[in-house]
Parts: C-alpha cells; structure tokens; sequence
C-alpha cells in the first residue's frame, strides 16, 4: 500500500515539473519570437508619452 501511494505521489511530482518546464519554455520562446514586436510597442508608448509631454508643457508655457 505505502510503495504504491509513493509511486503515485512521484508519478504526480514528475508530471508537475513536466508541465512547469513546458510552461517555462513556452513563456520564454514567446517572449523570445516578440521581441522585436515588445521593442517597437515600447517605441510607440515613448514616443507618445513624449509627445503628451511636450503638449502639456506648451498648454502651461502659454
């Protein structure tokens, strides 16, 4: 009874980490195939962010 409650409890503790590498994996090779895609979206978020700015400072210069 104990040596198969083990087996069971490795067989789980083996899948879990299976499927945490995986999910590991996948979160890195997508972050890896859009990192161009997160630069250039980082680009546009500056640059308007940039552009508010200079709208703002012109709103309160006047």
């Amino acid at each position: 009874m104990k040596k198969a409650l083990l087996v069971n409890e490795k067989a789980q503790v083996s899948l879990e980490f299976i499927l945490l590498v995986g999910g590991v994996l996948v979160g890195a090779l997508t972050i890896f195939t859009l990192r161009d895609s997160l630069k250039n979206f980082a680009q546009v978020i500056s640059d308007w962010v940039e552009a508010e700015r200079n709208l703002t400072i012109a709103q309160v210069t006047r």
